[in-house]
């Protein structure tokens, strides 16, 4: 019997959400869990790689989405050996969004990293991870990096 049945893998290209993707992946595959790749586009700040944040800016909305869809295929989901994962794109406050997109999709289990792209984000705010893993609607999983040796 599979432990969980729908996964949701957060991933904002840090190295933490690497992580967080590697994990999702072994576990959709140890539970032949769907899985999904959600991407929020930060509606105030879009980050592109590649892309300084002003140049980001300029890019109108389909821009952006097609930008966002090939960086997540080309990091992501051409990782996965050919196991089936959908892709998925938001735009607004990431932890809404997170938390929206579980409740709608009926995840039972996010995985996502305990830090992202913006570290003082963590301080000034209050970190996605927390927010999403204190109101998620399913089980939480927050991976952290692998110390390196």
């Amino acid at each position: 019997m599979s432990l969980y049945r729908h996964i949701v893998c957060c991933l904002d290209f840090s190295e933490h959400s690497t992580e967080a993707f590697d994990t999702a992946l072994g576990l959709a595959r140890d539970n032949q869990a769907q899985l999904s790749l959600l991407h929020v586009v930060h509606s105030g700040a879009p980050a592109v790689p590649g892309e300084s944040p002003r140049s980001a800016r300029r890019l109108s909305k389909d821009e952006l989405k097609q930008r966002l869809g090939q960086e997540m295929r080309e990091r992501y989901l051409e990782q996965t050996g050919g196991y089936p994962a959908q892709v998925r794109l938001r735009r607004g406050m990431p932890s809404i969004e997170i938390l929206d997109e579980l409740k709608e999709s009926r995840a039972d289990l996010v995985v996502l990293g305990a830090e992202g792209l913006s570290g003082v984000g963590l301080v000034l705010l209050g970190s996605t991870a927390e927010r999403v893993s204190r109101r998620a609607p399913c089980a939480c999983l927050v991976v952290r990096t692998r110390a390196r040796e």
